[in-house]
């Protein structure tokens, strides 16, 4: 039963958004389902930026380039999320695009959890964790391995917090 609810949730957002249009996912287990797939189907995370409860990832795939606004409760489970047309350029890779493979496989990402420091705990519905720092990338391809470090520090700050 539950491989059909995902199955259907997966046929609802699986499609790309039409060029030009802002996407809205409303319900928040598909907000979680389709911000996994827009992470993990990136060719380039560009920058992470953070407002109260409103998380922007800025991401390109192809020749076009995205804003995906999430929003989470005060928990930090994401509750919706919209995918809007940006106007810059897609192109080079950004320092976030490690992030991309690292959650082509997850199924949903659950929640966003920012601290003090405007850092963005990425939590996935396998359990996983990443940390990522607004501004600074968390490293990036040549920076050694930037998935293992992000994990390291979410974990580092799970069990500390």
């Amino acid at each position: 039963m539950l491989i059909a609810i995902i199955l259907h949730l997966v046929s609802l957002v699986g499609v790309p958004p039409t060029p030009g249009t802002v996407e809205e996912v409303a319900s928040p287990r598909a907000a979680q389902v389709r911000l996994a797939e827009l992470l993990g189907g990136a060719d380039s995370i560009d920058a992470i930026t953070t407002e109260a409860r409103t998380i922007t990832f800025a991401i390109s795939r192809g020749d076009a380039a995205s804003d995906v606004v999430v929003h989470t409760d005060k928990r930090g489970a994401i509750t919706s999320l919209e995918v809007v047309p940006a106007t810059r350029p897609a192109g080079e890779l950004g320092p976030l695009t490690w992030l991309a493979p690292e959650l082509v496989e997850a199924t949903a990402v659950t929640q966003l959890v920012v601290d003090e420091d405007a850092a963005v705990t990425i939590a996935t519905s396998d359990g996983r964790r990443y940390m990522v720092i607004p501004g600074r990338g968390s490293g990036g391809p040549l920076h050694g391995n930037a998935a293992v470090e992000a994990r390291w520090a979410a974990e580092w700050n799970h069990h500390r917090g």
